[in-house]
């Protein structure tokens, strides 16, 4: 499979699973991934809480945890993904640690956010949720001035299994042009053109959710290929202990993807903050100071060795990164 795994690229397997791909730095015959749908057939292996929805994938009823990020529903689901295939759980020897992978052989078919769009912009007859995601696409390329080969859609659209209700995700490749769209947006806001969505704290930090002709729109961003700096088993990983920190923003160009990378003055040898977690992408801007909850941990490679706090860690619960008050 000639494919360069990239966050949020989607893969269906043979047991008709779903996971959305995590992160940029893979072995070389597997992805590090999440589990996002289920098949309903499989949905008593699960000891998890479970969305009121049900989705169909070309005839496969579906079903979605109502959290992926808990260390203890993170358990369940390896536990659960055994009893599937021993093969989707995987002990990764860089950090000691037990994680859900799966092995490229499993892998039914990939949705690539980049393609998935093409698929759209090439379509003949379009449902009027694809038309409005063409259309705010085409909208924010105009205004960004970004070209349209550096957009994605992801989600339910490019799954083809949506409904009217459905929000439409939209990836843009590239930090820089990410930034570019984020400007773009809120000129478009104070134009009228889409209404800014501000729901709660995330909302009002990250800007990056808004109503276009009525429906929900969620900007994120994706590394480009010449963007990915990491392979996997450069580092190792060690997880030192759990750690609250008030650092300073240094740098926030790796902010806006997943892993989000932080770089952090702490009055320490703490040089990152590393969210695993999407929620707390570009939550801070360079210069400003943030309150960290997380695990430290020791990285080493050829380039020496460093200390970093990870949010998302599946060891504790309740990790964030807010800015800090006052």
């Amino acid at each position: 499979m000639d494919w360069t795994p990239r966050d949020g690229d989607i893969l269906l397997t043979d047991d008709d699973l779903i996971f959305y791909t995590m992160g940029y730095a893979h072995p070389e015959d597997r992805v590090i991934s999440y589990l996002k749908y289920v098949p309903l057939s499989l949905k008593h292996l699960f000891d998890v809480p479970w969305l009121p929805y049900t989705w169909n994938l070309e005839g496969i009823p579906l079903v979605r945890p109502a959290k992926l990020y808990s260390p203890k529903i993170y358990r369940n689901v390896i536990s659960a993904l055994r009893r599937i295939s021993e093969e989707y759980v995987y002990y990764s020897p860089h950090d000691g640690k037990e994680i859900v992978a799966v092995p490229r052989e499993k892998i039914r078919r990939v949705y690539v956010p980049g393609e998935c769009f093409k698929l759209l912009l090439s379509k003949e007859r379009l449902d009027s949720l694809e038309e409005r995601a063409v259309r705010i696409v085409k909208l924010l390329s105009e205004s960004s001035s970004v070209p349209l080969s550096d957009f994605g859609i992801h989600g339910s659209i490019s799954l083809r299994m949506h409904s009217e209700e459905s929000d439409i995700d939209v990836t843009v490749y590239g930090s820089d042009n990410f930034r570019r769209v984020k400007d773009a947006l809120a000129r478009l806001a104070e134009e009228g053109v889409v209404e800014p969505l501000v729901t709660d704290r995330f909302d009002e930090l990250r800007r990056n959710r808004v109503i276009f002709e009525g429906v929900r729109v969620v900007v994120n961003a994706t590394r480009k290929l010449e963007e990915i700096n990491e392979k996997y088993g450069q580092y190792k990983y060690q997880a030192l202990r759990p750690v609250e920190v008030e650092c300073t923003v240094t740098d926030d160009w790796e902010a806006v993807f997943r892993p989000a990378v932080y770089g952090v003055e702490c009055g320490g040898q703490v040089k990152q903050v590393v969210s695993m977690i999407g929620q707390f992408r570009d939550v801070a801007r360079r210069g400003e100071r943030v309150r960290v909850k997380g695990v430290l941990e020791r990285v080493e490679g050829a380039d020496g060795s460093w200390l970093r706090v990870v949010v998302g860690s599946g060891v504790e619960d309740e990790e964030y990164i807010w800015p800090a008050e006052g």
